[in-house]
């Protein structure tokens, strides 16, 4: 947990973001933030339903990266032994680009056997871009007061780990505000109600959205080898992909069969969050990265910029960073990270090309490019559990009595 994180390190990281995009028009830089519910499909589906990406080099060993992508969003804890199941009908899909343009390279799959729920947990098949595969258990949600430990599982013959279960949601954002932000763009576009995120209250804090609910996560740590292509920077796009013709049998179970469908990704996911008109942001999710390369979305993304009040320096520096390239998360190999709960130094991480890690506050920096590089904070800085120091990094999940049998506060916020 980011508790040092203050006004002067904010501004620091919200200058050395805007400098990395100005020095850029580089195709590597990109802005993040979260994915939770970004479509209509989305609301009726949520087990396909992205949350977050993370890319980062393991800060007790800068050889190995960890891919992190959540999904199925604001699981309630009494409820969580019947809702964290991975859906045994869709792929789960890492797609690497290690040669600068937006077409996917590699690809790290996972499928899951038939989930139940309660005390029955399931099994993985990880099949990696060398053509190796094995399997791993999930980490078993329980209804007790302490959290289950993290089941984590090293592959000795490839060098790869894997963990899959419901930790906290690790993305915070104070997202009532975000969200009034967008509107307010939409009914009086070009003069947003930058106010939204001063909320009143009493210590000018805003609420995190995602306090006290958990997300189903899948996070794996491969080897940097196994990745990098012709140069340092590989780029990460989640997916989450059905099989086109779904089949519901008499005994209810659900099966499928056929060519594989994109129904949710997620790079760099403000893009359809905020800046996709809501007609089109299924389409947005079925779409690929190569499509955005190709100018398929773009007039929408920079008329929603335009109705933010951003100006065309930044709207270019945007769409060269998350739209041109395709709309996928960069990570350079060689950035140095280090640091506790995944990394937290400020030269790495989010801004500096170092991918995404759990602890970057990538909401304010986001605001801050949509708003031309004027400073603008949700004034969310750290999540509400502070995260591991080991893989999977995630902090536990949040029991159905997180602060004692007595104490009914169990740290959802409006």
């Amino acid at each position: 947990m980011m508790s040092g994180f203050g006004t002067k390190t904010k501004v620091a990281m919200v200058c050395a973001v805007t400098a990395a995009l100005a020095a850029s028009v580089t195709r590597w830089t990109s802005l993040r933030a979260s994915d939770h519910i970004d479509g209509p499909q989305l609301a009726h589906d949520h087990a396909s339903d992205l949350g977050d990406t993370y890319a980062f080099l393991d800060p007790n060993d800068n050889s190995k990266v960890v891919l992190v992508m959540s999904m199925n969003p604001f699981l309630i804890s009494s409820e969580i032994i019947g809702q964290a199941i991975f859906d045994h009908n869709l792929r789960y899909r890492f797609e690497i680009e290690n040669t600068g343009d937006a077409r996917p390279d590699k690809f790290v799959d996972i499928r899951f056997t038939r989930g139940v729920g309660r005390e029955t947990g399931q099994i993985a098949t990880i099949n990696l871009p060398t053509g190796d595969s094995f399997e791993a258990p999930t980490t078993i949600s329980l209804q007790g007061d302490d959290p289950p430990p993290f089941v984590v599982t090293e592959d000795p013959a490839t060098g790869v780990s894997f963990y899959a279960g419901a930790p906290d949601d690790p993305f915070f954002l104070d997202n009532t505000a975000a969200n009034r932000f967008v509107l307010s763009s939409i009914r009086n576009p070009g003069n947003p109600d930058r106010s939204v995120f001063n909320r009143g209250f009493e210590d000018q804090n805003g609420r995190d959205t995602y306090a006290g609910f958990n997300i189903l996560l899948i996070a794996v740590r491969v080897p940097v080898e196994m990745l990098r292509g012709d140069s340092d920077v590989i780029g990460l796009n989640s997916v989450t992909q059905r099989q086109r013709i779904q089949i519901v049998r008499t005994d209810g179970e659900v099966v499928g069969s056929g060519q594989w469908i994109t129904a949710d990704r997620d790079g760099t996911p403000l893009v359809n969050n905020g800046l996709v008109p809501p007609a089109r942001k299924d389409e947005y999710n079925g779409a690929s990265t190569e499509d955005d390369a190709n100018g398929r979305f773009e007039a929408d993304i920079v008329q929603s910029l335009r109705n933010l009040g951003t100006n065309d320096t930044f709207i270019n520096m945007i769409l060269d960073a998350a739209v041109r390239n395709g709309d996928i998360l960069r990570l350079n190999l060689t950035l140095e990270n280090f640091g506790p709960g995944g990394g937290n130094n400020p030269n790495g991480g989010f801004g500096n090309m170092g991918g995404r890690r759990y602890q970057d506050d990538v909401g304010d920096a986001t605001f801050t490019l949509i708003n031309s590089g004027e400073p603008l904070t949700d004034h969310v800085n750290v999540n509400d559990d502070t995260f591991m120091d080991t893989f999977p990094f995630a902090a536990f999940p949040i029991q159905p009595n997180p602060r004692g049998r007595d104490n009914a506060d169990d740290r959802t916020r409006l």
